[in-house]
């Protein structure tokens, strides 16, 4: 059928075989552009044979051919290296013959980048002239990196901000959430809604592949999540919900290789019966307290393949000490692996540490590799929700953002930007924030906030602040107050929060904001100070001033830094050409 497709096509050898045996031999015999190759066939699968390809060094663009019941294995399919997927039954030969005309493209451009290669090695004097354009495209490759990185951070940080910061009160119930994911953004996401006095929705969803499409996806399907009929405000059914983000999607989104998986939960809190729907989603398990698990498979297809999908839903009574654990497939790849099927080892990792009945996820933090913050590299976003069917304190824990780590070493470590928009200034530190820039940034919040025009400083990317930087952020703060200007900072890590909290900066403190906005399109660094070295003193006794009147344990701290400034901005007062050097106050 598949060979028929193809006949009449671009000129094209075709070669069949019946199983992954006489695939092997074929291969043997000459070598070929594209395969087109099933999940389930006789005498081994179409993941085995991918895989033998690879370890053989046989240069080949792979299609797979997958149903409904391949899916997971499918995107295992993509993960090993695959063009293109084609779910069955096939219903467009035009399908097939696109997806083969795109893999031939891609393996002429392969071709054609190893003929380019191998002239660089003909002759020494082509290879030079070719390696000196090499280095300075790897040059700017390593900005272009540093700015995409910079671009991914700062979306991830904005993505966290999506998610829920803490639960809504669920009326003798309560959860638990853990999100991870693989890279600043992730395909993952979660949610607790509350819908209502007595409904609540609960929600885990997981978009195939990683980075920053799958994260797009992920935050388009949100969007597109309807759990209210408008025209009654009742609950929609969590089959209804499925579906008809499952028609939006499919509508919104016509390109292959997009689709992703979730579980949606409607629990009534009077009642203590909750209604689930899943789409082509891991099973969700209820766990009794004294372990015994129950498991609830996906009631539809995934979401974004099939408009006309259709979606059931089961209905259950919660008891009393009962927990319901909803979780993405990154989660198989953490879990020790004892031996025992899949379900049950995830329940041994959440409960062994733990009293029965007594419901919470660091036992699972503790024995899942990856979880915690710093812990091993994970391989798959990993999005835990349990929901426990007792009073209790909700905790929600999205993780931390790791710190920027760049490619280039052009890059200047330390880098204040500014941008302009019709809102407001924006300031963003790269890198660790120090005396030397803290002028130059004063006199522009300062000449900003003079205007009346708002102020946002982003420390996404910034990995510290010194004293100086730190009492400058507190004199523009207090300068913001006083005008009625607003001075909004964002994405601050939790390291620099911490530090703001040690030194008792709570004007700073209040000025955070937890909903990130996006910068300016355009960041430029921010101009130097045009200063004499009097005044560049003073600027610096002044911050250190700020941070001092705070506390007794700055006065403490910062006392000798500011009698040996106050010396120095004395003697530079007093002589006009004073000498130039560092002072300890920097």
């Amino acid at each position: 059928m598949l060979a028929h497709m193809l006949a009449g096509d671009e000129p094209m050898q075709i070669e069949g075989a019946s199983g992954a045996a006489e695939a092997q031999a074929a291969f043997a015999r000459q070598p070929f552009d594209v395969v087109i190759t099933d999940l389930n066939m006789p005498g081994g699968d179409g993941l085995s044979l991918m895989q033998w390809s690879q370890e053989q060094g046989i240069a080949a663009s792979w299609i797979v051919l997958t149903g409904h019941g391949t899916l997971d294995r499918a995107v295992k399919a993509l993960q090993l290296g695959a063009f293109d997927f084609i779910s069955k039954p096939i219903r467009a030969a035009e399908r097939v013959r696109s997806a083969v005309r795109n893999a031939l493209a891609q393996r002429r451009l392969t071709n054609e980048r190893d003929r380019l290669v191998g002239e660089l090695h003909e002759s020494n004097q082509q290879l030079h002239e070719h390696v000196d354009q090499l280095e300075e495209a790897c040059r700017m490759l390593r900005h272009q990196a540093d700015t995409i990185r910079a671009d991914l951070h700062r979306a991830g940080a904005i993505q966290r901000s999506l998610l829920p910061e803490e639960a809504p009160d669920l009326s003798g119930f309560h959860v638990h959430a853990l999100y991870r994911p693989t890279q600043s953004v992730g395909g993952d996401l979660y949610d607790v809604i509350r819908i209502d006095d007595r409904q609540v929705a609960l929600l885990v969803a997981d978009a195939a592949g990683h980075g920053l499409s799958a994260a797009m996806l992920a935050v388009h399907f949100r969007s597109q999540l309807r759990v209210v009929d408008p025209s009654s405000s009742a609950p929609n059914t969590p089959a209804d919900v499925l579906s008809a983000v499952n028609r939006s999607l499919c509508e919104s989104l016509p390109a292959p290789g997009l689709f992703l998986t979730a579980a949606y939960c409607l629990l009534d809190t009077e009642l203590g019966e909750v209604t689930i729907a899943s789409a082509g989603h891991p099973s969700i398990l209820r766990i009794s307290p004294e372990g015994g698990i129950e498991q609830f498979c996906h009631t539809g297809p995934a979401l974004g393949l099939d408009p006309d999908a259709q979606f059931s839903q089961h209905r259950l009574q919660l008891a009393k000490g009962d927990g319901l654990l909803l979780y993405s497939d990154g989660l198989y790849e953490c879990v020790p692996d004892d031996g025992g099927d899949m379900s049950r080892r995830i329940v041994t990792a959440l409960t062994q540490d733990s009293a029965p009945g007594v419901w919470n996820l660091g036992s699972l933090k503790q024995h899942c590799s990856g979880l915690q913050d710093r812990g091993d590299p994970l391989l798959d976003d990993v999005t835990v929700l349990l929901l426990a069917t007792a009073p209790g304190t909700s905790v929600l824990d999205n993780g931390c953002l790791q710190p920027l780590e760049r490619a280039s070493e052009s890059v200047p470590d330390t880098q204040t930007l500014v941008g302009f928009d019709a809102e407001r200034i924006t300031f963003s530190i790269r890198g660790r924030g120090d005396w030397t820039q803290s002028a130059a940034f004063h006199l522009e919040c300062a000449a900003a906030v003079g205007k009346g025009v708002d102020l946002m400083l982003d420390l996404t990317d910034c990995t510290q602040l010194d004293s100086t930087f730190l009492g400058t952020i507190h004199q523009m703060c207090g300068l913001a107050n006083d005008a009625g200007v607003e001075f909004r900072l964002q994405g601050v890590p939790p390291p620099v929060e911490e530090l703001f909290q040690e030194l008792g900066m709570c004007a700073v403190l209040d000025h955070i904001v937890p909903r990130m906005l996006p910068l300016p399109n355009e960041m430029d660094p921010v101009p130097a100070a045009d200063l004499d070295t009097p005044t560049r003193a003073l600027l610096l006794l002044r911050a250190h001033e700020s941070l001092a009147a705070l506390s007794d344990r700055n006065r403490a701290e910062f006392g000798p830094v500011i009698e040996q400034l106050r010396r120095e901005v004395a003697a530079l007062t007093r002589v006009a050409a004073g000498p130039q050097g560092d002072s300890t106050g920097r």
